[in-house]
């Protein structure tokens, strides 16, 4: 038996093989990264150019608005409270120690605004909305109802991808506020009730570590949490063919990138926009 195997006509040792699965492996799971991005620029610019161009379907962006924004409120109350409730516990504790117990307020409504918030409400939605998004999108290309729309000169970008990306875009900032207002008052519990802070004392912190410029990067946050989750998700479901095993990996796929895009681009944005107080 030969020692050596053949692949394109040329002899590839066994251990050399070997070493090539990675390579191809990086080289594939790259690939498909950039085009994928590439497609949701691609699509990111198509949709607004709808919507510069007045072709928005109100009705159904409003029931996108009921599905993304009003259905999303429990679940982001339940995520956005118990995040209140750790992050001040331990930030209470730890102040308290120090002899800085008057500085909760400051310091838990501070990440709040700036970064639990939009992170928050940005990750329920991957994972509720964009999942969503991608499941519906995959399965109309594979039951060829894209198609069907191209057929009867239906435009798909402007009669599915413009109702959801600004529902997306419109709800974001609603849900991210409400998250930080629930966070808020998870904060002002436990402040309360593990360091005796008064609430008075709580709220007085937060006027004077607040800044006007802490809620514009909130709502920039927000803005772009609301794009990654609707582009990236819209992007990998017309762009999915197959079967029905499909779906489960255009849904997989949907949260993988939206998830980590959040993180990304929040983390970018909280670079960008800080300065010393």
């Amino acid at each position: 038996m030969s020692s050596s195997l053949t692949t394109g006509g040329r002899q590839e040792a066994p251990g050399k093989r070997r070493l090539l699965y990675p390579l191809r492996f990086a080289e594939q799971y790259f690939g498909n990264g950039i085009r994928l991005m590439g497609g949701t620029l691609i699509l990111l610019y198509k949709t607004w150019s709808c919507i510069l161009r007045g072709k928005i379907d109100w009705g159904e962006t409003s029931r996108q608005c009921e599905m993304v924004g009003i259905k999303s409120f429990l679940v982001v109350s339940i995520t956005a409270l118990f995040t209140g409730f750790a992050m001040s516990l331990q930030i209470s504790r730890e102040l308290v120690l120090f002899g800085a117990d008057t500085a909760i307020g400051g310091v838990v409504s501070l990440a709040l605004i700036r970064e639990i918030g939009p992170i928050t409400a940005g990750v329920t939605l991957a994972g509720r909305v964009g999942s969503a998004i991608a499941a519906e999108l995959t399965t109309m290309m594979i039951t060829e109802q894209i198609d069907a729309l191209k057929v009867m000169r239906i435009d798909p970008i402007e009669f599915l991808v413009v109702p959801r990306y600004l529902a997306a875009i419109l709800m974001m900032p609603v849900l991210s506020v409400y998250a930080m207002f629930i966070g808020l008052l998870a904060g002002i519990v436990i402040a309360y009730t593990a360091a005796n802070l008064p609430v008075a004392t709580f709220l007085d912190s937060v006027k004077q570590t607040i800044l006007d410029r802490d809620f514009v990067v909130h709502y920039l946050k927000a803005f772009i949490n609301g794009t990654i989750v609707a582009s990236f998700s819209c992007a990998i479901g017309l762009s999915t063919r197959g079967g029905a095993e499909d779906v489960g990996i255009a849904t997989t796929r949907s949260i993988v990138w939206t998830m980590t895009m959040v993180f990304v681009f929040n983390f970018l944005v909280t670079s960008l926009t800080y300065a010393p107080r």
